[in-house]
């Protein structure tokens, strides 16, 4: 049993990892990083943490949403809670309908834009985790 949640921030770019994991650190929260779709399903998988953060767009090669369905059908990992955290305003161009709802038939948790204030993603983030434990 952990002493304080862990959080996985599965992002390419090295600033945004930076100012995320710097605010949820200061928020109580232990943090970890990926930098790609590979590693973010390679970290999920040892550390099996509270909520993963990811993002959509995760070039080169497989992007954040194949990773999450891949941690979904994988048995060790398809209770980790997943929020995508994108700074596309439109994922899924081809697909109808509201974002969150997309990503709750996906299997996740919800969808948070990284243009949204850090102290509202904060709250999200607390709130997700409470959901289960409260």
């Amino acid at each position: 049993m952990r002493n304080k949640p862990l959080i996985l921030v599965v992002d390419d770019e090295g600033s945004f990892l930076d100012v995320i994991t710097t605010k949820l650190k200061a928020a109580g929260f232990d943090t970890a990083t990926a930098r790609s779709a590979t590693e973010g399903i390679k970290a999920t998988e040892e550390l099996l943490p509270d909520l993963v953060l990811m993002d959509i767009y995760l070039p080169p090669g497989q992007n954040g949403a194949d990773a999450a369905i891949t941690l979904k059908q994988n048995p060790k990992t398809k209770d980790v809670k997943i929020a995508f955290l994108s700074g596309l305003k439109d994922p899924w161009p081809s697909l109808s309908g509201d974002k969150k709802a997309v990503c709750k038939e996906l299997g996740m948790e919800d969808f948070w834009e990284k243009t949204e204030d850090l102290n509202e993603l904060l709250e999200k983030t607390k709130a997700l985790l409470a959901k289960d434990n409260g």
